[in-house]
């Protein structure tokens, strides 16, 4: 009978394997152990600016008490106070009344910060801003970044609103805008204001509608814009931008852009070429028409574009994937989760020398059992 052939020794023991996955897996799990919440960038800033918001909403809220101008339960549940009716005489659009209660959320204001500390914006920088009455609540978002940050905003305002804005010919944005004044919560008002609407001239409103704006703009004091279409929109905007920044010694910083004014976005086909949120260079495209946000970006100056609201409240985490909004003050714009670098880099070494070390000894067995075969072979 012949002799069974030789078993093959050339086969890694299958438990050192074992142990390096047994090890691997425990290792694994303490890195994610590890996984804990920590304050994200700006935190404080970003807390301020949401109580400012907040207390800005509250005083609005107050305005429209005072004035006797009712207050739509239905179509503001939460109580802002920023979110007007459907229909009025200077309605110039229509318009999103989950888009307008979003923009009122006050974790925007920490949004708005996080994005201008991105561009770059630092105490005492001038910010060029662009304002509708449609989002009043962004609106409030931005001038409360502005304070917290210590930037100096330069506001020109199209007064006219589409629905569930600051529609109420009572309590325009203007009137807002005092109410934060007089309640000693933003020291901010518009150097300038224009009708809004079609053409930034009221197109599309009535004439007791345009009225009715005339007579906001005038008792809160501010300087009219008296422009005959939009293109002389832009230029007189940017004539006013120009001049404020001078007589200030400083440069614009950031141009913010809130709803969509046509003079600001230089009409409605652009808002959909231009991406929300901010871009530190706008990319070139065959825009039909060139508003102030092109103008600037032209200069090279970063813009901010505040409209896709629910868009943004996604990727900016305000809403999540649950149905409502997270509560003011937390999210992922406030908290963010990091790894132990010490557990992560120690667990990473030990699973690396454990590999060395099997390895080694694998390649030494091997070594063995081939110089035994070579002396039997010759023996």
């Amino acid at each position: 009978m012949e002799p069974a052939p030789p078993v093959s020794t050339n086969r890694t023991s299958a438990a050192p394997l074992v142990g390096l996955a047994c090890l691997a897996l425990v290792l694994y799990a303490a890195s994610e152990r590890s996984l804990s919440p920590v304050h994200a960038e700006a935190y404080k800033k970003k807390l301020e600016a949401v109580r400012l918001m907040q207390d800005g909403e509250a005083a609005v809220l107050s305005a429209k008490r005072r004035k006797g101008v009712s207050i739509d339960r239905k179509n503001d549940p939460e109580g802002y106070g920023v979110i007007g009716p459907q229909f009025t005489l200077i309605t110039t659009d229509r318009g999103s009344q989950t888009a307008k209660s979003l923009a009122a959320h006050p974790n925007f204001a920490a949004a708005v910060t996080q994005m201008m500390l991105l561009a770059g914006v630092e105490r005492g920088d001038l910010v060029a801003v662009g304002m509708t009455g449609s989002l009043p609540g962004l609106n409030l978002a931005v001038l409360s970044a502005c304070k917290v940050i210590g930037a100096d905003p330069l506001v020109i305002t199209s007064v006219g609103s589409s629905m569930f804005g600051a529609n109420d010919p009572e309590l325009t944005w203007l009137d807002m805008e005092s109410a934060l004044v007089d309640r000693a919560i933003l020291p901010y008002r518009s150097l300038a204001a224009s009708l809004g609407g079609g053409g930034d001239v009221g197109r599309g409103l009535s004439p007791a509608g345009r009225q009715l704006i005339l007579d906001a703009i005038a008792r809160n004091g501010v300087k009219l814009l008296e422009v005959d279409n939009a293109l002389e929109a832009v230029k007189q905007r940017m004539t006013l931008y120009d001049a404020a920044a001078a007589s200030r010694g400083r440069r614009i910083r950031l141009y913010v852009n809130v709803g969509g004014g046509v003079a600001s976005l230089g009409g409605a086909p652009n808002a959909r070429l231009i991406p929300a949120g901010l871009s530190r260079r706008l990319t070139e495209r065959n825009y039909p028409n060139r508003g102030v946000l092109n103008v600037f970006a032209e200069r090279g100056v970063p813009v901010l574009h505040l409209l896709e609201v629910e868009k943004l409240a996604r990727e900016l985490g305000i809403t999540d994937a649950s149905p409502g909004t997270v509560r003011p003050g937390q999210g992922l714009l406030f908290i963010k989760y990091t790894y132990n670098l010490w557990i992560v880099g120690a667990s990473a070494l030990l699973v690396l020398l454990a590999n060395t070390l099997v390895l080694r000894l694998d390649i030494r067995k091997r070594m063995l059992r081939w110089s035994r075969s070579e002396r039997i072979a010759h023996s």
